[in-house]
């Protein structure tokens, strides 16, 4: 399962169940965000190479002239 599939399934678990206030729900959901950037990050100083299948999102701009 996918980072984003299993924050997907835990905040709609956490959405249905009706048990945590908005405050706990928006902390929990910038933990979860700011715990993946860090691994993101900590994978790239260790040489991890991230590659993407399919064109590069970005539209590269033209030359200057």
């Amino acid at each position: 399962m996918t980072f984003i599939q299993q924050f997907e399934a835990e905040l709609t678990q956490k959405l249905e169940n009706g048990t945590d206030n908005t405050l706990a729900i928006v902390r929990w959901a910038s933990e979860r965000v700011l715990e993946s950037y860090k691994n993101g990050i900590a994978a790239g100083q260790k040489g991890a190479t991230v590659k993407r299948q399919g064109k590069n999102s970005q539209p590269v701009p033209p030359p200057a002239q």
